[in-house]
């Protein structure tokens, strides 16, 4: 726990250190990036207090998963999304099969034995993964760029790094060299598929010094039969309004429901169940799939909470099961 909250801490210290040379925009300021009209960014002594005072659940040492077989995509299907864990999917569309902030690390932090370690193992094992062509990055801290298995993507794939503006450097000091780093609204081609990047409403760092050098976001795949949206990591904001105003109605939300316990430190950066329901509602999703939970603790609430919230949220705000599903890990979606 010490080592812990000394991770924490290092994180949230603030530093005024130049970032990358990239244009000022609304969302950069010449220096260090930040969410548009907003300075939300906890302190030392907020993290210090939630570390003292909070009421954080106690998990299993471990969860068994189901075994799901890994399953193809269909000659008739447009989509097969598997839920590998955390924020990682599978996504195989005809032509093309896409991994979302892929962690197979055993520890998301940066110290190999301290940290949140995965209570469930991922749902499909690294060595049945199916030929990777593209990886999207949301953003660079621990429980979503990790390293190590990007090393490993890159040693048995080498398929092509999405990632947010700042990124790239890291990924290509660590001897991954086909990587594209992307500003809010930019997209690339591949095969016919567009990977736009948009919005999110985060922050970024990976150590002492790097507190917002790098951009976060979300993307959305379109390849003309349908559009998938990836969300990363979020609080709740207007940019799902925006994101469908300029990118349309996605057939398919990626949308994190976990890490919003306690609410006063976290919602300004991560969506509780119910604000989940509502983003969904926002970008006019045929259907969402929750993630971002159940595989490492990183804030309060017990292990089966955001999955018992998102019930009551979709009873709440009258949103079906079919419409916000919930996955196992290694249990896929088609259509």
């Amino acid at each position: 726990m010490k080592a812990l909250i000394l991770s924490l801490a290092m994180l949230m210290l603030t530093f005024e250190l130049e970032a990358g040379p990239y244009p000022k925009s609304d969302h950069y300021n010449g220096k260090t990036f930040f969410n548009p009209g907003q300075d939300d960014l906890k302190s030392f002594w907020q993290v210090l207090k939630w570390q003292l005072i909070g009421d954080k659940q106690e998990w299993p040492e471990n969860v068994a998963n189901k075994n799901y077989p890994l399953r193809p995509l269909g000659p008739n299907e447009k989509v097969n999304a598997t839920f590998i864990n955390h924020s990682t999917f599978l996504l195989q569309l005809p032509g093309i099969n896409i991994l979302t902030d892929p962690v197979y690390s055993q520890r998301v932090s940066p110290m190999t034995f301290a940290g949140p370690k995965r209570v469930r193992a991922a749902g499909i094992p690294f060595e049945l993964l199916p030929k990777i062509d593209v990886v999207v990055i949301s953003h660079n801290h621990y429980d979503h760029l990790d390293l190590e298995t990007l090393k490993m993507l890159d040693g048995k794939f080498h398929p092509l790094f999405l990632v947010p503006l700042g990124d790239e450097k890291l990924l290509k000091q660590a001897g991954i060299q086909n990587v594209k780093e992307l500003d809010w609204w930019e997209e690339v081609r591949i095969r016919d598929n567009r990977f736009i990047f948009s919005p999110s409403k985060h922050w970024s760092a990976r150590s002492l010094w790097d507190k917002n050098e790098c951009l976060w976001g979300s993307f959305m795949v379109d390849n003309g039969q349908s559009k998938i949206y990836f969300a990363g990591d979020t609080g709740y904001s207007p940019h799902f309004l925006d994101t469908k105003s300029r990118l349309g109605e996605p057939d398919l939300a990626l949308l994190p429901i976990g890490a919003y316990k306690p609410q006063w430190f976290m919602q300004t950066h991560h969506m509780n169940p119910e604000e989940a329901v509502k983003a969904h509602i926002d970008l006019g999703a045929v259907r969402s799939i929750a993630m971002h939970f159940g595989t490492f603790q990183l804030s309060d609430e017990g292990i089966n909470e955001p999955i018992d919230d998102l019930e009551l949220a979709r009873e709440k705000l009258n949103i079906s099961p079919e419409e916000f599903l919930i996955l196992d890990q290694g249990q896929a979606l088609a259509y």
